[in-house]
């Protein structure tokens, strides 16, 4: 998967830079739904490509530890719903 995304950012950088123009925001609430996505779906591919990679690093243990605490909230409430 990364590499389509290096391939994706070449291209779209090709393409930007030969039109030479300023890109807009999106007015289409769909569009802008959709870069949202893609963009979320990148970074969490990228997370979990890096935890799978390297799970001794004290980084990646750091980062798990933040993972939990962050959404222990939400955990809480799932679990108060199972039970």
């Amino acid at each position: 998967m990364p590499n389509n995304l290096i391939q994706f950012v070449k291209n779209s950088l090709a393409t930007n830079s030969n039109t030479n123009q300023i890109e807009q925001a999106s007015a289409n609430a769909l569009d802008t739904k959709l870069n949202y996505q893609f963009m979320y779906k990148q970074l969490e591919s990228a997370v979990e490509e890096i935890l799978i990679k390297y799970p001794n690093d004290p980084i990646v243990a750091e980062l798990r530890t933040n993972l939990v605490r962050n959404l222990k909230p939400i955990l809480t409430l799932l679990q108060a719903e199972q039970e």
